[in-house]
């Protein structure tokens, strides 16, 4: 098996993610785009300032023409999402052929254990950003969804959803947030779920038989953490929890609804909020920057 592990990283470290709603639509771009170019994906691992994929191709061009397109598509969507505008990602992105059976198998490790390395999860599959319990069950962290249970906000949510997967359409910011609003937690977590199983692309069955079953991938990820010595990663001191906590600290300890409203404040009164936030969250001074994508002005 030949397959490519490519790596993006944002210009100057400016975080890719805010909330679950950045997640789902980045997750949908790449599985339409890749779709349409008929690429497998062994694996995506979406973390807060870089990206990892794992791509079976039978062409370079192919591949680059892929991340190029669902770059693109994810910065234009982000960039809109916290009305703002210029690049997002650096230009290019790093590229690593793997050949043979061994090669694959260390490259799986190291994306899908990307997410504990930077203290986000103990083991790869109780992360839902891995996407691999998915391979498992279709609501591996949501209640089993049960229609004639729903309420009537999820039921049209998911009327939505099932329309755009099948015209092959990507989700955006603006759907989602209007989609969410009226459900509970329980019911927010079931679309979620629901909304990664009706997209998903992820060649689990070639992931998986690289193992022979489920458990032992599994257990495989949790014994050897996996090598990438062909791409130059950036390498960011510390783990990546504390973006998640800003997020909570900006809801529960300042009140704002949606934390990207504290991406649109004046610069002067982001400077204030990043002084308490500092105090309440313990982040570093270069963690605030990131989250407030100081560093990408």
């Amino acid at each position: 098996m030949k397959l490519l592990h490519t790596y993006q990283n944002t210009l100057n470290g400016s975080l890719l993610f805010y909330d679950t709603i950045d997640f789902l639509v980045c997750f949908t771009i790449i599985c339409t785009e890749a779709r349409k170019y008929g690429i497998r994906l062994l694996g995506f691992c979406p973390m807060y300032d870089h990206i990892h994929n794992l791509f079976c191709a039978d062409s370079r061009k192919d591949i680059s023409s892929l991340v190029g397109s669902y770059t693109r598509k994810y910065s234009l969507a982000l960039n809109n999402s916290i009305d703002s505008t210029g690049q997002v990602f650096n230009h290019g992105f790093g590229c690593a052929l793997k050949n043979g059976d061994k090669s694959v198998r260390t490259a799986c490790s190291y994306l899908y254990n990307n997410p504990g390395e930077k203290g986000l999860c103990k083991r790869a599959e109780d992360y839902r950003w891995t996407f691999l319990a998915f391979a498992a069950s279709r609501n591996p962290f949501s209640e089993k969804l049960l229609l004639n249970k729903a309420s009537m906000g999820l039921r049209r949510a998911l009327k939505e959803i099932s329309s755009m997967r099948e015209q092959d359409k990507a989700l955006n910011h603006s759907m989602l947030q209007r989609l969410f609003i009226p459900l509970c937690g329980k019911e927010k977590s079931q679309l979620t779920d629901y909304i990664i199983s009706r997209y998903n692309c992820i060649d689990y069955e070639t992931l998986i038989s690289l193992y022979g079953d489920y458990d032992t991938m599994c257990l495989a990820f949790a014994s050897n953490q996996g090598k990438e010595f062909d791409i130059k990663e950036t390498f960011e001191p510390g783990n990546h929890r504390i973006y998640p906590a800003i997020s909570a600290s900006l809801i529960n300890d300042f009140g704002f609804k949606n934390v990207k409203d504290a991406l649109r404040l004046p610069l002067s009164e982001q400077e204030e909020l990043m002084h308490q936030l500092y105090y309440a969250t313990g982040a570093k001074d270069w963690q605030l920057r990131k989250y407030f994508r100081w560093q990408a002005r």
